[in-house]
């Protein structure tokens, strides 16, 4: 026993004098592996590990007199690394599957940066730095990536195998070069939504939670959570902005103009969200390289850089397919590539029928359905929508970068009735196209000068054929409404100091805009060319602790109308103390090209407006002036902002707004719309709630209408409100939303006479009536899951909604059409019905996607 004691002494001291035993280590930037292998001989001791889970992973250690339980404490506090030991002299060392991450993140000037996004690129999760800059990212692997970003500023990409023997440190984000946009709000209403110094709104569909009512990103619908932004038909397209109409709004694809921008007939946006990069939304203020619309600014931009890697993604849910591949062909040049296609001439589905019973309500193809027996009749109705989306990214060199983008937009609808008891027989045909190409050059000549060349060309085409069989009535309608366009763009940027920058460019539009409508043998067109030159200039003061000052101008010359217009554009923002902004804009816009109402396809009850082209003698040019005045309150995680406008539109006509009158002359008048808008967003922890508000109130004026006095515009809304909330909840997102409105106005109709034996409908005071109240409650559900623990490449995502939770039947429109009835004895007697246009009813939805 004595024996035994003494030879487990002497093992014992043998192993404390290998680990006390103490060398001098002086290693630089040396591998992991390596080092390891040196610290072998040294201490005469056997490390067992994976060498390959070291590739990359590089040491320094520089020290005198160092044991090797000194040296092993070293290796695990700078890497996430354990060593256990096994005897006296063998070790298995093992690689920490996850490590954590931290840092501080500032500008060039030492200040904290607030709200800036760190994204782990593979597993797609992520963080943002606090107000003292700090931020914090659990459960990543050694081999992911990391990107930290801030709007405004250039990304940082972080592999993890570099950093992990650093501990906190401080990272500088470098501003991008001439940006003239500041973010001042982060998360404005949520994360992927940031409020700009300038006044606009970005929104990165990337980055944006879960929205209520949508299982996935709509572009044009997320817009509409913004105070100010109706849709008062619950379409997604149909964006009234302080009191404009939705044609009155300028949407771009990366620079191309688009004349329709949505499918299902305007329930759903006709833009790809996962090949975007932000949309960029001004409801005032617009910066002068904006021009030929009178009210809002949607504009949207795709991914520009060229990925390391090849990445996309697969969805579905119950109305459409879609796919997107971002493919990189070398280094410096890409492919991003999209496609999405209806499911609903494939498969019915709960979303499907209601779209279909929303968009299709009060047309003859649900009045057939209605009217006649479906014993003896039969209904045939296909209908699908798609779109493409092709761009090829070329980064050239450090200084010139060159892209070329494609976007295809398609709706098809082919509807027939038969009725074999009355021989009566119906067919329409509607197929609407949107074609679009943007060829883009970018130059950095130096650090303080910048250009743009843009050549860009847009097509839009609307066709229909209609065909009426009824009692030995054979009446044919065919329409056609096109336009081509042709642009080109010079826009340079110059930084004359630090907080000057002076912008300046040339546009040049070509506009041909033609429309054809033949109703059996009689037959009208309308060919015009409208050539525009445009030149703009814009000076900005910008300082961070103070002012922000941009003085712009526009000037265009319509070459059709012989005239030239001016267009002053100013904006400015106020700094007041830590916490409080102060801002105010005035800006002039004219716009040459608009929608009109046409008749003759009234009846089919879809598509019944066209684009046309200024002239001096039926359609104006419109005209508008805007002034607003606001205030914006920032503090840690409240935003509160009041917003003041005063909008005025000239160049209406009767035409242009599809009034119920008994006047069918065309008239030309003006609205003014003014309005207060409100929004109180408040953040707690992974809770997030938004209360948005708008009093407003829009009145037209017509010559010739209401004996010339002013009435409520067709879209007024006088009181607005919509209140949301979000909540995360580990790979769970939570969204609720309730919005409500007061109704539309409305014309009443009295009663019908007869003049000269034709029927001639009375009506009420022009919008006398209101509709009733709207409301809606919406909800959202998502959840995020890998396939495998072992592999975070693919990554997939489950998403439910529901719109109209309750089922509120709400009333979106009402009108009186008159009917002809016939009697047994031949008499002939009319008849008003009121008919009205109703909300959709409970909607669901389900998403599914898979991302690599």
């Amino acid at each position: 026993m004595k024996y035994h004691f003494l030879l487990l002494i002497f093992l014992f001291s043998l192993t404390a004098y290998a680990q006390e035993k103490k060398k001098d280590i002086h290693y630089t930037d040396f591998s992991l592996d390596g080092f390891l292998t040196e610290m072998e001989g040294l201490f005469d001791v056997k490390f067992s590990y994976n060498a390959s889970s070291f590739t990359d992973i590089t040491i320094t250690v520089d020290q005198d007199a160092i044991s090797l339980n000194e040296i092993i404490a070293i290796v695990s506090s700078q890497f996430p690394i354990d060593f256990k030991q096994i005897d006296e002299r063998y070790y298995v060392v093992k690689l920490n599957k996850t490590t954590s991450f931290c840092g501080y993140l500032t500008d060039e000037t030492h200040t904290p940066i607030e709200g800036a996004t760190i994204l782990n690129e593979v597993k797609k999760t992520g963080t943002s730095s606090d107000e003292k800059g700090f931020f914090s990212l659990e459960d990543n692997n050694i081999s992911d990536t990391l990107t930290i970003s801030y709007l405004g500023y250039k990304s940082i990409v972080i592999s993890l195998k570099e950093v992990i023997n650093k501990k906190c440190d401080t990272y500088i984000l470098s501003p991008e070069d001439f940006v003239l946009n500041e973010v001042i709000i982060k998360e404005y209403l949520t994360s992927g939504i940031v409020k700009t110094r300038d006044g606009s709104v970005k929104i990165q569909p990337n980055n944006l939670n879960i929205i209520s009512g949508l299982s996935e990103p709509d572009i044009l619908q997320n817009i509409q959570l913004l105070p100010g932004i109706e849709s008062p038909l619950e379409t997604a397209s149909g964006i009234y902005i302080r009191g404009g109409t939705p044609d009155q709004n300028l949407i771009l694809w990366d620079g191309i103009k688009m004349y329709n921008s949505d499918h299902f007939f305007g329930l759903i946006s006709a833009f790809n969200p996962y090949i975007t990069k932000d949309i960029t939304i001004y409801k005032s203020g617009t910066q002068p390289i904006y021009g030929d619309r009178v009210s809002g600014v949607i504009d949207i931009k795709t991914d520009q850089t060229v990925p390391d890697t090849t990445q996309g993604g697969i969805g579905i849910n119950m109305t459409h397919a879609d796919g997107y591949l971002k493919l990189p062909i070398s280094k410096k040049t890409a492919v991003l590539l999209s496609a999405r296609r209806s499911i609903t001439d494939i498969i019915d589905t709960p979303t499907i029928n209601t779209y279909s019973n929303r968009a299709f309500q009060n047309t003859s193809i649900t009045d057939n359905r209605s009217i006649f027996d479906p014993e003896s009749s039969e209904n045939k109705e296909l209908f699908y929508f798609t779109d493409v989306t092709l761009k090829l990214i070329a980064n050239l060199s450090k200084k010139h970068d060159i892209s070329i983008s494609n976007l295809f937009t398609q709706n098809k609808l082919d509807y027939s009735f038969k009725d074999s008891q009355f021989a009566d027989m119906s067919q329409d045909k509607l197929a609407i196209k949107n074609f679009g190409t943007n060829i883009s050059w970018d130059s950095k000549w130096s650090s303080r000068f910048s250009t743009k060349t843009q050549f860009s060309y847009s097509e839009y085409v609307l066709e229909y054929q209609g065909r009426n069989l009824f009692i030995n009535q054979d009446l044919t309608i065919e329409k056609e409404n096109a336009i081509e366009e042709y642009g080109l763009l010079f826009h340079s940027d110059w930084t004359i100091s630090p907080r000057f920058t002076f912008s300046n460019g040339y546009q040049f539009y070509y506009n041909q805009v033609a429309f054809y409508l033949k109703e059996n043998d009689a037959e009208v067109g309308n060919y015009q060319e409208n050539p525009t030159h445009s030149f703009y200039s814009q000076l900005q003061y910008s300082s961070p602790k103070t002012w922000l000052i941009s003085l712009g101008i526009r000037g265009n010359y319509y070459t059709a109308l012989q005239s030239a217009f001016i267009e002053p554009r100013f904006y400015i923002e106020r700094k007041i103390g830590k916490h409080f902004r102060v801002k105010g804009s005035a800006e002039v816009k004219n716009q040459s090209i608009s929608q009109v109402i046409e008749f003759a396809t009234f009846n089919f009850g879809l598509e019944n407006q066209l684009w046309v082209a200024a002239q001096e003698d039926d359609i104006p040019l419109l005209r508008s002036r805007q002034y607003t005045l606001g205030t914006l309150f920032h503090k840690k995680n409240w935003n509160i902002e009041i917003d003041t406008y005063y909008k005025k539109i000239k160049g209406l006509t009767s035409l242009t707004r599809g009034f119920e009158s008994t006047s069918g002359d065309l008239s030309e008048g003006e609205s003014i719309s003014t309005g207060i808008d409100l929004l109180i967003k408040k953040k707690a922890g992974k809770y997030s709630t938004w209360l948005g508000y708008s009093l407003s109130d829009t009145e037209f004026t017509f010559n010739t209408l209401n004996q010339g006095k002013a009435f409520k515009g067709n879209n007024n809304i006088t009181h607005s409100v919509s209140w949301s909330h979000a909540y995360q909840w580990k790979k769970l997102q939570f969204s609720l939303g309730w919005k409500y409105r007061t109704g539309t106005p409305y014309t009443p109709a009295l009663g019908v006479t007869l003049v000269d034996d034709q029927p001639i409908v009375q009506y009420g005071a022009i919008n006398s009536k209101s509709l009733p109240d709207y409301h809606r409650l919406d909800f959202s559900v998502v959840y995020d899951f890998n396939w495998s623990s072992k592999n975070d490449r693919f990554k997939s995502r489950l998403g439910f909604s529901l719109l109209n939770l309750y089922g509120r039947k709400n009333i979106l429109d009402r009108s009186y059409p008159l009917y002809q009835l016939t009697d047994s004895e031949n008499n002939i007697s009319y008849e008003l019905r009121e008919v009205n246009k109703s909300s959709l009813n409970i909607t669901p939805n389900v998403t599914f996607r898979l991302s690599f």
